[in-house]
């Protein structure tokens, strides 16, 4: 969580100091591609460090990798402030909204400082990140170890111990034996015949499908992107001062309520994921942000002042969007979907995706609302057109599945239009499932000791 939160804090600096007079006048008053880079430039270390999890996830382990990428946070902040001239759904979309509220945080803090005219307006915000970084690493010591991490490097005593702090019952207990023989299954499978190799991923010779649906988490993160996101959150208050037309400390209050909106409404797939469904949820909220992108579109053409400002209200409504959706959606759907061989490769590959989608993003956005000015938004109502549809034609619903119910989905299906699967399953096979579901429970309940 505290990841999260110091990756949204960090979004949220970037779009702060770059219209304080002091920064400005440090680094040369940046416009187009020199602010671009420098706003950018953030995200491309991102992408390095996520594709060097690739090779390092499986042999750190969890815990020590997040650690390592907290400990060399630190230098850069350090540089920064001395240097003068992130029920299963709801649990892991709690995650990203830290990223919300990190945005929000430094948002407000930033606007506190801007009143002050030296190097302290910008320095002082850009330094109080430390702070995640010090609560990350403090609260690392507490967490427990991935169980099927565990599992894979043999230590299965390991494993039962962190199921058990994860579950709050004893390692005895029925439940983590239930966990433990369904990753021995899934790994028996997985690991049966040859060795997957990157070539039989590539060219889609593994049973697993391994290919696909490294491709939906891959596309996932790149709709993440380039649906628009940044351009609000690293530029809405440039936005709102150029194409807009208002004051620069109206555009940064308005920045400011507009990300306690992406903030609020981040708690609806907290809450309501696990039954609003993941595929239903990312492909409404593409849906709904391209209607908004039309809309600022629409408006920012028509060019009179009262259209610019009612433009405003659906910058609004885009980021309460995201916030429902496309924010936290993804993530989920790329821990659930991977084949746990694969799990640590493709996050780091759909991780990696995110950060270069995002560094392209934040690199263009200033060309394009300079030069093309309302003709911008034409490409994000298209882009997000597109993510709608793909949402809803390709991506099965993992949504009240376990991870070894969701291998299934590929194992026994011959098709790529998972989605368009989805919604043909007549009202028999949903009720069998549910009947399944429900003699699942049943189940465990009898093996459970009535002390229990």
């Amino acid at each position: 969580m505290f990841a999260f939160i110091l990756y949204g804090f960090e979004q949220g600096e970037l779009a702060n100091v770059q219209n304080e007079a002091v920064f400005q006048s440090q680094f040369g008053h940046p416009q187009g591609n020199y602010l671009g880079i420098i706003v950018a430039i953030y995200n491309l270390g991102s992408f390095f460090g996520s594709m060097a999890n690739i090779w390092i996830g499986d042999k750190l382990g969890r815990k020590r990798a997040i650690w390592l990428g907290f400990t060399l946070v630190t230098i850069g902040v350090i540089l920064q402030c001395s240097s003068y001239s992130s029920h299963r759904g709801g649990l892991v979309a709690a995650e990203p909204q830290g990223v919300a509220f990190g945005i929000t945080v430094s948002y407000w803090i930033g606007y506190g400082c801007s009143k002050r005219t030296d190097q302290v307006s910008w320095r002082l915000p850009v330094g109080i990140q430390m702070l995640f970084v010090v609560l990350g690493i403090v609260m690392l010591f507490f967490c427990p170890e991935s169980p099927r991490w565990l599992m894979r490097v043999g230590r299965t005593q390991d494993a039962r111990y962190s199921l058990a702090t994860i579950n709050g019952v004893p390692e005895d207990h029925p439940r983590i034996s239930a966990i433990i023989d369904n990753i021995l299954y899934l790994q028996e499978i997985e690991g049966s015949g040859d060795k997957i190799t990157w070539g039989d991923i590539i060219m889609g010779r593994d049973a697993m499908h391994g290919r696909f649906r490294i491709m939906l988490t891959v596309f996932g993160q790149f709709w993440n992107q380039f649906g628009g996101i940044n351009l609000v959150v690293y530029y809405v208050p440039m936005v709102l001062e150029n194409n807009v037309g208002l004051s620069s400390n109206l555009a940064t209050i308005l920045g400011g309520c507009i990300m306690l909106t992406f903030f609020a409404t981040g708690f609806i797939p907290t809450l309501f994921l696990d039954k609003m469904g993941r595929r239903f949820a990312m492909a409404s909220g593409s849906a709904g942000q391209c209607i908004s992108m039309l809309l600022v579109t629409v408006l920012l053409r028509v060019g009179t002042k009262e259209s610019s400002v009612a433009a405003t209200a659906f910058f609004f409504t885009f980021i309460g969007l995201f916030g429902y959706a496309m924010n936290c959606v993804p993530w989920v759907y790329a821990a659930e979907v991977l084949p746990l061989q694969l799990r640590a490769k493709g996050n780091a590959i759909s991780v990696a995706t995110n950060w270069i989608c995002n560094f392209v993003i934040a690199m263009i956005t200033p060309i394009m609302t300079e030069n093309l000015a309302w003709k911008t938004y034409i490409v994000f109502t298209l882009t997000n057109a597109v993510a709608a549809i793909h949402f809803f034609v390709f991506y099965p619903e993992t949504s009240k599945r376990t991870l070894e119910d969701i291998e299934n989905i590929f194992l026994d299906s011959h098709t790529i239009f998972y989605g368009l699967q989805e919604i043909k399953r007549t009202p028999t096979e949903r009720l069998t499932e549910k009947l399944i579901d429900i003699e699942h429970v049943e189940t465990v309940e009898e093996r459970s000791p009535e002390s229990d």
